[in-house]
């Protein structure tokens, strides 16, 4: 699904970014997709797709031995 219309980046562009390391926030993905930087009506999509990698990013390593939790 296309998330940004005025750059046409799709969910599963910046899945792939989130997921591969090479971005872990809004402004890295938008550094590298410019998503939410015309009209910004992307702008909550963008930011529920972050906020999902980082729920899945804690809810794997939090299981690690010696791993703490977010505060």
């Amino acid at each position: 699904m296309i998330v940004c219309l005025c750059h046409g980046v799709s969910d599963r562009r910046i899945k792939k970014l989130l997921e591969s390391g090479e971005a872990d926030s809004v402004s890295t993905v938008q550094a590298q997709t410019h998503c939410g930087l015309d009209c910004g009506s992307c702008m909550s999509q963008l930011r529920d797709l972050v906020e999902a990698a980082e729920a899945r990013h804690w809810e794997t390593h939090s299981s690690l031995p010696g791993c703490l939790s977010p505060a």
